[in-house]
């Protein structure tokens, strides 16, 4: 099987239980069937978002060197739980050198393929990645149809991905009060396009069908690496 190489720290609780994924994904009976995995949790990468709406430092030469470390430990391709960091997506594979896989592309045509065309697909994500319109891109080519949180209720869900990374794990409803709200609006799957939002949703409570673009990393990353996945 190909190493993964995963580039994390953005935010270290998400790289975690990307890491969990991967093992709880995979079909293995035994440590030899998962696939070896090199992990670079860089903590110190300036934050993503701050940089694309508030000016502040850029992360791109953090993240590049990061790749490079990775590839240079043998990572045979690239995973990055970290769905803002995918804005820098080009100059990381320009520094990689190998393959990286692309998160917000791969979890929109997740959406295309349970949803029929036209679909309105509410987003839950950091402000970076919406405002730069990385899922209204993606959620466009493959037909659908992206429902966007108002600055209100945008704000709302950038306070819960604050507080998890202050370290709340604890079931967040206000996510679901932007759900609904969001389905009100025309959503009928909503995308949990930041890899923190996982950890303090409870999808049996949610109020509109889930896509976690974690999951959909992993599950990719498994099979990029050449690992069986688990029967669902």
């Amino acid at each position: 099987m190909r190493t993964i190489g995963v580039l994390g720290g953005m935010g270290p609780a998400a790289t975690a239980d990307f890491l969990r994924r991967l093992v709880e994904l995979a079909a293995a009976s035994c440590d030899q069937e998962h696939p070896s995995c090199l992990v670079y949790s860089a903590a110190h990468i300036p934050d993503r978002t701050a940089h694309l709406i508030g000016g502040g430092p850029d992360p791109t030469p953090a993240m590049q060197a990061a790749a490079r470390t990775l590839v240079s430990a043998g990572a045979e391709f690239l995973a990055i739980p970290c769905n803002t960091a995918h804005a820098y997506l080009e100059p990381i594979r320009a520094a990689a050198g190998v393959p990286v896989l692309d998160m917000v592309a791969l979890t929109a045509a997740q959406v295309a393929q349970t949803f029929p065309a036209g679909s309105g697909v509410a987003l839950l994500a950091a402000t970076g990645t919406v405002r730069l319109g990385l899922y209204e891109v993606a959620l466009r080519a493959v037909g659908l149809a992206p429902v966007i949180p108002d600055d209100r209720l945008q704000e709302c869900v950038m306070a819960v991905v604050r507080a998890v990374k202050a370290g709340a794990r604890a079931r967040d409803r206000r996510l679901e009060e932007a759900m609904r709200e969001l389905r009100a609006r025309g959503a009928e799957v909503a995308i949990l396009g930041c890899t923190e939002l996982p950890l303090v949703v409870d999808p049996a409570a949610a109020p509109l069908p889930l896509v976690d673009a974690t999951d959909v990393l992993a599950r990719a990353a498994l099979r990029q690496a050449g690992c069986a996945l688990a029967a669902a």
